[in-house]
């Protein structure tokens, strides 16, 4: 038990370091990234649960402004916390990760830019690796059932075709999910522009995935088999 005891808190010593950068790193820029990270599960979650409620609100302001229909504001809406999602990632590695991990950037230079510049074909290999796979998922999802199918139109009265080709034909219940996990992998590993930034990238993308199984699990809650996204 004792040797036992040794070898978790050894564990736990050594997990503390390889995460030290992650304090380096300003508090309000990994909070505002892990919003960003949390905002469109939660806007799933909500529609998902409410879709009558978020018809309703659909049709008054501001939202109507977004589209005619429920769907068309959803897509809006998505749309534009992902982009807001990509803005805060990209500077969490600007502004916190890649100071803290003692990289770099040339005077006047991006230090994203510079992380890409000075990756190794390694890096590259793996990160487009993963990066094309990924978005191979997302866009064969919008063919096979395209808008109304990926924003909820079964829930929100769009019709939406029943799909059995790519990427449904490879055994995966969510292949967006899981393409958009591989996206994101490629793009870290791309800029992961230091031995130290391995291990704080692995717990962001572990946290991650948590959220993606999160939303996946509420869709399978219900009837996630014969309504979209």
């Amino acid at each position: 038990i004792t040797f036992g005891l040794f070898r978790c808190r050894d564990l736990a010593v050594a997990m503390v370091a390889v995460l030290e950068p992650l304090r380096a790193v300003p508090l309000w820029l990994s909070v505002m990234m892990l919003g960003s990270m949390a905002a469109p599960h939660c806007l799933y979650a909500y529609i998902w649960d409410n879709p009558e409620d978020f018809k309703l609100r659909s049709r008054t302001m501001p939202l109507r402004l977004l589209g005619e229909h429920a769907v068309a504001v959803m897509e809006k809406l998505v749309l534009g916390l992902k982009a807001i999602q990509l803005s805060t990632v990209l500077a969490w590695f600007e502004y916190g990760l890649l100071p803290a991990c003692g990289f770099a950037a040339a005077q006047g230079r991006w230090a994203v830019a510079d992380a890409l510049r000075s990756a190794a074909p390694a890096r590259w290999i793996l990160g487009l690796g993963l990066l094309i796979p990924g978005q191979a998922l997302n866009l064969g999802i919008y063919k096979a059932i395209g808008a109304d199918g990926v924003y909820y139109g079964a829930k929100l009265g769009r019709p939406v075709p029943w799909a059995s080709g790519f990427p449904f034909n490879l055994g995966l219940r969510h292949p967006q999910y899981v393409g958009a996990m591989l996206s994101w992998a490629g793009i870290f590993s791309l800029l992961a522009a230091t031995p130290s930034t391995a291990a704080p990238l692995g717990a962001v993308l572990f946290g991650w995935t948590g959220l993606y199984c999160a939303s996946a699990t509420l869709e399978a809650s219900s009837d996630a088999d014969t309504q979209g996204k």
